[in-house]
């Protein structure tokens, strides 16, 4: 039986080399079909959004806003928001500033609309790539509603007023869209890493897209070690990036060399940082907590977006405190942490940048292990870990590209030609 990845893997594939009026098809299609493919939800809702599809004509409500060099966002994650404001005044200057500017989801900027010439258009392309039965809605859709979005933009001449596109996320709806047209227009286009980036050997999740599927001309990436998972994946696919990856630094401001006296190495308290799908694994590790002795606090993170209900069902000890803070920030600034333990999430290597030691749960579904970060199975290497206080400012540097940030370098005067590089 196809995984989720291989089924999305297969039909992009064949949609490789499809364009419109000379603009690219597959990477906005393929955003598409990896949401449809990859939800929880049941066929017959993915059908019943895929129909939606069809007939939905974007508003393109924000385009009054557009004009000059761009940085454009979505999520609605604070988190997130607060990094897409943070890379706009960072690489904003006297002779280039650059505006923030909110595209709406695709499930709410639109009118209803059918076109029978785009239908047939996108029915006639659907038919060529020979999809199977089951998928050919979603690829219907995926393409009708690409060109739809294509040919929006373009009646209301938005690339024409864009010098520069940065796009939080290039990869994924709706900002990919926009991104495969200014960059079909020649506009420098570039896309940000929002979060560890990395290889996955075992199970392919949804977040794969986020550099299999980049759309800009550029991914400002992180650090080398980010950009190698990116490129160990697309060697095993046998792929080669049709993007440039840059190292451009780590998206915060954090300083390494004042984090270091910011907490109390001799305070107790540990952080936990839980993902956001892996409920079982979560629960796994909360249990090997619980068996710390009653003295030993623990503040507990959940994921903005993971169940909690499904990972906490009954009360927590009187040790353990859930954190409700907005941030990762905010949390380490209310709190004196002398360890942090978690697993599949970027907030677990966050935590380096105050100079707070971490440590990766070893879970059967951990993505990510990286050289130099302590690893622990059960509660006794834990607690040696604990007892070590590893300093783990030199990974910071490695795994997030901490101290390093060349985003305005890289936008503005000398973008790299080389994808290696």
């Amino acid at each position: 039986m196809q995984s989720k990845y291989e089924i999305y893997s297969d039909i992009k594939e064949k949609l490789s080399g499809l364009t419109y009026k000379g603009i690219d098809l597959c990477g906005p299609a393929s955003a598409i079909l990896a949401n449809i493919i990859f939800s929880k939800r049941s066929d017959r809702k993915k059908y019943r959004s895929a129909i939606k599809l069809l007939w939905r004509e974007p508003k393109h409500t924000y385009r009054s806003e557009i004009t000059g060099n761009i940085v454009t966002w979505n999520t609605t994650r604070i988190d997130h928001k607060k990094n897409a404001e943070q890379i706009t005044k960072t690489i904003s200057g006297r002779e280039a500033k650059f505006k923030l500017i909110h595209i709406p989801n695709i499930q709410s900027d639109y009118k209803n609309r059918i076109s029978l010439k785009i239908f047939f258009e996108a029915f006639k392309i659907t038919r060529s790539i020979r999809v199977t039965k089951s998928h050919f809605l979603y690829v219907l859709a995926a393409i009708t509603y690409t060109i739809r979005q294509y040919d929006s933009l373009t009646k209301y001449r938005i690339p024409e007023k864009i010098d520069i596109l940065i796009a939080y996320n290039s990869s994924n709806i709706p900002e990919c869209f926009l991104t495969t047209l200014c960059k079909s227009y020649k506009i420098p286009t570039f896309s940000i890493q929002h979060a560890l980036y990395q290889d996955y050997k075992k199970e392919v999740p949804l977040d794969v897209i986020n550099y299999e599927n980049v759309t800009a001309e550029t991914l400002l990436v992180w650090s080398a070690f980010c950009r190698n998972q990116i490129l160990d994946f697309y060697n095993r696919e046998n792929r080669t990036p049709n993007f440039k990856m840059p190292v451009a630094g780590y998206l915060k401001k954090t300083k390494l060399s004042t984090c270091r006296s910011a907490h109390n190495r001799n305070n107790s308290q540990i952080l936990c940082l839980l993902p956001r799908d892996e409920i079982d694994s979560s629960i796994s590790l909360l249990e090997i907590l619980k068996s710390f002795h009653p003295s030993q606090k623990f503040i507990i993170r959940f994921h903005p977006v993971s169940n909690i209900a499904k990972i906490v069902s009954d009360k927590l000890p009187d040790n353990f405190t859930i954190d409700t803070s907005d941030s990762l920030d905010t949390t380490l600034e209310k709190y004196e942490i002398s360890l942090a333990v978690g697993f599949n999430t970027t907030s677990i290597f966050d935590v380096l940048l105050y100079d707070i030691p971490c440590a990766i749960y070893d879970a059967p579904d951990c993505t990510i292990k990286p050289t130099g970060i302590p690893v622990f199975k059960t509660l006794k290497e834990l607690s040696t870990t604990l007892s070590e206080k590893h300093s783990n400012l030199s990974a910071a540097e490695y795994i997030l590209g901490a101290n390093i940030s060349k985003y305005t370098e890289i936008v503005h005067l000398n973008p790299t030609t080389d994808k290696s590089n």
